[in-house]
């Protein structure tokens, strides 16, 4: 497993997934640097959107992106998720479905000690679609918003949605021959890898990187992490 190499050669990165493939490919992005991932925690906010580092590390990103072939685009609801599905849907031609089961550790919340988070509301299906004319949704989204002012979200809580996950992306793409990209969030993207991955400790995912998952026979397997090499060394945050 390399850290920022993808092990498929050319030719595979090349083809165009069709009934003799192999495999199912699961790619997990974590979106590009938010304003929150620049500041301290205690100025960040409820639903940042990307700093301008962040739209170039999309790009950069997107640009890449064409070459795995990817046939699904899947997001979080949270607005840096979001921003960075847009840049991919634009250079793959995907309509990117939104999922709130991928949204981040804690779900919508302000503030930033424990007993003074609060929560939000998140975005509302008319929000988003307004700002994001043409997404899909996966999920029904109320009207008071994806998160609802909910409590904040338990870690024992979002390990749980991680094996519901986990079950539902088998259940729904085992049998295919897909390339299937989830658009996420650091903490939640290592929750979900730590479901079928035995190594419990992983670093944190950088911005704009992306980690493969292989999926055969009801079986996942982590076959690279990281990978940020289609950023400039000095683009690379976290």
């Amino acid at each position: 497993m390399h850290d920022t190499a993808l092990i498929l050669s050319p030719d595979e990165l090349s083809r165009t997934p069709d009934e003799s493939a192999p495999l199912m490919e699961l790619f997990l992005i974590r979106h590009a640097q938010s304003t929150n991932n620049a500041l301290p925690e205690t100025e960040r906010v409820e639903d940042p959107g990307l700093t301008d580092l962040g739209v170039e590390q999309a790009r950069c990103l997107a640009e890449w992106l064409p070459t795995l072939g990817l046939t699904q685009l899947i997001t979080s609801p949270f607005r840096r998720t979001l921003l960075t599905a847009e840049a991919i849907s634009k250079s793959t031609g995907l309509t990117p479905s939104v999922r709130v089961d991928l949204h981040e550790v804690g779900g919508c919340y302000r503030g930033y000690s424990p007993g003074r988070w609060q929560g939000r509301p998140g975005m509302n299906r008319r929000e988003i679609e307004a700002e994001f004319s043409g997404f899909e949704f996966d999920d029904v989204i109320r009207d008071d918003g994806w998160w609802a002012s909910k409590p904040y979200e338990s870690w024992d809580d979002a390990r749980q949605r991680a094996v519901r996950l986990l079950e539902r992306t088998t259940m729904e793409f085992a049998q295919t021959h897909g390339r299937v990209a989830y658009v996420m969030h650091a903490d939640f993207k290592n929750l979900f890898i730590e479901q079928f991955h035995n190594k419990s400790v992983l670093a944190i995912p950088r911005n704009a990187s992306v980690s493969r998952v292989v999926l055969a026979d009801q079986t996942m397997q982590l076959a690279d992490y990281n990978m940020s090499g289609h950023l400039r060394p000095e683009m690379v945050t976290v």
